[in-house]
């Protein structure tokens, strides 16, 4: 029931048109950010959803609130209401696409084990799952048929606390599904939908929550319900990431099997589905379960491959899991035994050796029929990990619309009119005034030391030169690499005539001890010496929100991993769309490249080779054009570059790039085969 107030527009209440932009993801990226925003202000915690501050909130708060702001609030309703009901992608790919009207009759379903959609929702913990947000989102911009799934984790993924000694904690907050504004799914008979999951000797159940993202449901499953008696089970989506390894293969279960169980409860029979990762693998032993009473097996692998894509994303070991075999049999023994497969079958197709562990990314290539890597590099570096399996490479990409700040998403409506189209006029962006983008830039630059002031407390300089590294503390990222040469970082931060300075943000993971140290140590080192620690500020409890205010105001974008190992990145691609300049690894999607008066891409040829790469290039190149501006707001050639580089990343390394290479290169294959295979005789 919702709440009536006497404030009343077109015959729909001020909380009723609250409650239509707060129920819907999709407000964020079509004008209706700053009215949600100010929805969770005023609901007195940043952690709310905005339709929780809106339950929060009586009618006369709502009026103190937004009374005499009927005209913001109506656009933006306007804009979502005209987002929702315009022509899409999909409807206009339909008649040059032949196989692509398949997928009306049964969706593309993407699994994934986090989504990062928004920083009230912490089922993420860094890029893979923020990937997942912007497909979500974008496949709601093209009108792709399109369904996510996932799991609802009641603690989440950690907060980030460091101690004086620079030593990173954690902590968890208590979710509430219903409170955060997510509906329960229900079945045919408008019944709570409760699904049942084999774990070893027991069966398990799950609820399903729906987020609605535009035109796209997410499906969250949650083992955290009544009829789970034992408590451990209820507890199997208590933490992202958390626990130990009984922990992760029982979650990658639920995920798996569990998702094709729930997707058939609600009546979607998927016509692709899409893994984003390999902790979703599971589910092709429950493809193989419903295939295998009318064929043998593996006529019915064959069958299941020609409806599953796997996306891998690292090679790093942390990033794959590998279960004891023992481990396999227990969770999984009694199960597939009882649907007629195979155990030691089913092992041996994720097991390279005799002594191997249980390779879920092994297992996410077998059932596969598509498979991809996120970069023309890393599709070069997966057969080297895993021979024998082919891949195609589908580069990564940004949804442009969230990621972009106010200001620049300004001059696109200005210079490029069709920036969120199909086939944008990318052109326009060379004519951008140098003045009014060094202006828009300026603007967003103080936004972001705003917001960072607000966080921290520690007041930055809002026309200083900032470079911006923030992303998980891993090793191979390698965060130290700044902070290798002090005495040449000094210089660089001590110039009185030339301002610079530098922001860092990011977690490491709660079981990295490797991680935590580096960052402990390199936030020790950044101390030393005051020249450098007074222009050094470290931005804590990295989140989708953090991301976005430093990828939008960032000057110069910091990356430097250790090279092959970044499989792809996305958050300089963010701070590209955003006019800031990459210095860079060219590692991942920076390896497709050529940084020459675009950015500065290091060679990536060992660690000392890069370090002195990394600070030849600020001392003699980043920081001279920089400052070359006389009089002027912004250098001629800083401006160039970042012309440039908007042109780059915007037309290359979009999320509307990206899945369109999703559905041409891999799931359309899929749906023409299985049209071939369907056909008589």
């Amino acid at each position: 029931m919702i709440k009536g107030s006497n404030k009343r527009m077109h015959g729909v209440t001020l909380r009723e048109r609250l409650e239509l932009l707060a129920g819907n993801l999709a407000s964020q990226w079509n004008g209706g950010r700053e009215v949600t925003d100010r929805l969770i202000a005023a609901g007195g915690d940043a952690w709310n959803s905005p339709l929780c501050a809106l339950a929060k909130l009586d009618d006369s708060a709502l009026e103190t609130e937004f009374g005499s702001d009927d005209e913001h609030i109506n656009d933006a309703l306007e804009g979502l209401e005209s987002y929702l009901a315009s022509e899409t992608w999909y409807e206009r790919a339909l008649s040059r696409l032949p196989g692509l009207e398949a997928l009306r009759d049964g969706p593309v379903a993407y699994f994934c084990s986090e989504f990062g959609l928004a920083k009230w929702l912490p089922i993420y913990s860094g890029g893979l799952g923020i990937l997942a947000g912007d497909a979500l989102r974008e496949a709601s911009d093209m009108g792709l048929p399109f369904v996510g799934v996932g799991l609802f984790y009641r603690h989440g993924y950690f907060h980030q606390e460091l101690s004086d000694a620079h030593r990173q904690t954690e902590y968890y907050d208590a979710l509430d599904p219903a409170r955060l504004g997510l509906r329960r799914a229900q079945d045919a008979s408008g019944t709570d939908l409760l699904i049942s999951v084999p774990l070893a000797d027991r069966e398990v159940r799950a609820a399903v929550w729906i987020l609605q993202v535009g035109r796209v449901p997410l499906y969250l499953l949650d083992t955290n319900v009544p009829e789970n008696e034992d408590e451990s089970d209820r507890e199997i989506t208590g933490t992202l990431y958390g626990g130990d390894q009984e922990t992760r293969i029982r979650q990658e279960i639920v995920l798996g099997v569990g998702g094709i169980r729930a997707l058939r409860a609600l009546g979607i029979r998927p016509q692709v589905i899409s893994m984003n990762e390999g902790h979703a693998a599971f589910l092709g032993i429950e493809l193989l379960a419903e295939e295998l009473p009318s064929t043998d097996f593996f006529t019915a692998l064959r069958r299941v491959q020609s409806r599953v894509v796997y996306t891998n994303h690292t090679v790093v070991p942390a990033g794959n899991d590998v279960f004891p075999r023992d481990l396999v049999r227990r969770y999984l023994g009694p199960y597939v035994e009882s649907r007629g497969i195979g155990l030691d079958q089913l092992i041996s197709l994720a097991t390279p050796g005799t002594d191997s562990g249980f390779q879920m990314a092994i297992l996410a290539f077998q059932m596969s029929g598509r498979a991809n890597a996120v970069s023309r590099l890393h599709a070069e570096v997966i057969p080297r990990e895993w021979p024998g399996f082919e891949v195609q490479a589908v580069t990564n990409g940004v949804h442009v619309p969230t990621w972009t700040g106010p200001k620049i998403r300004q001059l696109l409506d200005e210079f490029v009119s069709d920036w969120r189209g199909d086939e944008p006029s990318w052109e326009g962006i060379e004519s951008i005034p140098s003045e009014r983008l060094g202006e828009a830039r300026d603007e967003q630059r103080r936004l972001m030391v705003d917001y960072i002031s607000q966080l921290t407390g520690h007041g930055l300089d809002a026309t200083a030169l900032t470079l911006v590294w923030a992303r998980r503390f891993a090793e191979y990222k390698r965060a130290w690499l700044i902070g290798s040469n002090l005495s040449r970082l000094a210089r660089l931060l001590g110039d009185p005539e030339r301002p610079l300075q530098l922001v860092f943000s990011g977690k490491s993971h709660p079981r990295d001890e490797a991680g935590k140290n580096m960052m402990q140590e390199v936030l020790q080192r950044l101390e030393v010496d005051e020249t450098v620690s007074r222009r050094v500020v470290f931005v804590e409890d990295y989140n989708e929100e953090v991301g976005r205010y430093l990828t939008m105001g960032a000057d110069v974008w910091l990356n430097t991993p250790r090279k092959p190992l970044e499989a792809s990145g996305t958050s300089g691609m963010k701070s590209g769309d955003n006019g800031g300049l990459q210095v860079t690894v060219t590692d991942g999607w920076a390896d497709e490249v050529d940084w020459y008066e675009v950015g500065w891409g290091i060679r990536g040829t060992g660690d000392e080779q890069d370090a002195i790469e990394l600070y030849d290039y600020l001392e003699d190149s980043v920081v001279p054009t920089f400052f070359d501006r006389a009089d002027a707001r912004v250098s001629e050639r800083w401006a160039s570059m970042m012309r440039k580089t908007m042109t780059l990343t915007l037309s290359g390394y979009s999320s509307r790039r990206m899945l369109t290479d999703y559905v041409e290169k891999l799931y359309l294959p899929l749906l023409r085969e299985q049209e071939v295979a369907a056909a008589p005789g």
